[in-house]
């Protein structure tokens, strides 16, 4: 640990911010801004600069100079994944980001709503509507954007739980490193052969786009295309999954907020997305770190120190959104950090909106008078609470609706 004033005192000691379950993780939180805008806490063993204000927040995501994105990624991912563009500076970033993200440009994005999205989330849906009672986490959150993504990317998905278990396991790398890796390698073997079969006769799929796209005379390799997929498969999955579950669980224990999307969903639903975002962001704090001694926003900073960028806290800061910890879908608010500023922006963002908008929908549309299975859930937060602290997320949403009418 860097021998620094800076990092000497642990504002909180019982908790590791890398790995523990924490539910009243917005509380601790909401505690330690009442001090200064930054912690300092356990993190995986070590020190970490927690910082826990909308300003602070914000500004380091815009400072790629001082908290670059590589320094953390080139460590917590490519091992894994490859030369993502989370690992990429300068014009490798440039060109490689114009590469790809034409495909996920919103334009493009809304056309896919009707022909790809409402379908997914239909065919999802069929399997249980009948039944009147499910666990809307393991029989829809978790499967819909799974199914999105590969169908987005022209993947033939024979075996379901196989495709969720790397979505799953890719992503949580620094917890299982050799589940990562042996879905690193799966997810390998089932996609190159694919790649190759584009270049030979491309399609309207996203893996057709990848291989035939261009930008400045640069085309990607197959390993560029695959490190790419393999970032774009969990993060769009995983992290829509979560964003799901979290704005169902929001509305489902604030029955009044239901009610306002229930009534004209097409309307309210994309503003009880963007409200559920802000409410509990999928990825509530974001790993970064400063490689070099850095003076930042009054801090003397060591070199190697990590940085938490607490998009959690920073939601629920009072400076910026009055009543912060209340779920109010007519806040409108839109601005918010769940996606990222600066150059490593979510480049999905569009996909994983129109995503959510429409699974909403769907699921209001087919659920009539959906209702958390137990009632005394409205009232008890504990019984859909968010579990983790990095990633954040209801494990179960068990709810009921009027069979009859669905």
């Amino acid at each position: 640990m860097p021998n620094s004033s800076l990092l000497d005192h642990l504002d909180v000691t019982d908790i590791d911010f890398a790995f523990q379950d924490t539910p009243d993780l917005h509380r601790v939180l909401a505690d330690l801004r009442t001090h200064r805008p930054y912690a300092i806490v356990p993190f995986a063993g070590t020190r970490a600069v927690l910082l826990l204000t909308h300003d602070l927040v914000s500004a380091a995501f815009k400072d790629e100079e001082t908290f670059p994105a590589q320094a953390v990624y080139s460590l917590t991912t490519e091992p894994v994944l490859g030369r993502t563009l989370q690992c990429m500076t300068g014009d490798e970033h440039r060109v490689n980001r114009a590469i790809v993200a034409p495909p996920f440009r919103r334009s493009l994005v809304s056309g896919w709503i009707e022909p790809l999205l409402a379908p997914v989330a239909h065919e999802v849906i069929d399997r249980f509507a009948p039944l009147g009672a499910a666990d809307l986490v393991a029989e829809f959150t978790t499967r819909y954007p799974v199914l999105v993504i590969s169908r987005l990317l022209g993947l033939p998905v024979g075996d379901e739980a196989t495709v969720l278990r790397w979505a799953h396991d890719l992503f949580y790398f620094p917890l299982d490193p050799a589940a990562a890796h042996r879905a690193s390698r799966e997810f390998a073997d089932h996609v190159l052969p694919i790649i190759a079969a584009r270049r030979e006769e491309p399609g309207a799929d996203l893996i057709s786009k990848l291989v035939t796209e261009s930008v400045e005379g640069t085309t990607l390799s197959d390993d560029q295309i695959l490190a790419f997929l393999r970032l774009l498969f969990p993060a769009g999955a995983d992290t829509t999954m979560l964003a799901l579950g979290n704005t169902l669980s929001a509305l489902l224990t604030h029955p009044d907020q239901l009610d306002l999307v229930t009534a004209a969903p097409e309307e309210q639903a994309e503003w009880a997305i963007w409200e559920g975002l802000r409410w509990e962001p999928p990825v509530g704090l974001l790993p970064r770190a400063c490689p070099r001694d850095t003076h930042w926003q009054g801090l003397d900073i060591p070199a190697l120190t990590p940085m938490l960028f607490a998009v959690n806290a920073a939601h629920r800061d009072p400076a910026k959104y009055p009543a912060p910890h209340e779920f109010d879908i007519t806040r409108r608010a839109t601005t918010m950090l769940s996606f990222g500023q600066g150059p490593h922006s979510c480049l999905g963002s569009g996909l994983a909106l129109a995503e959510l908008r429409t699974a909403l929908i769907a699921l209001l549309t087919r659920l009539p008078d959906v209702r958390l299975a137990d009632a005394a859930a409205v009232e008890d937060a504990t019984v859909t609470s968010q579990v983790g602290t990095a990633l954040r997320g209801p494990s179960a949403l068990r709810v009921r609706w009027n069979r009859a009418a669905s």
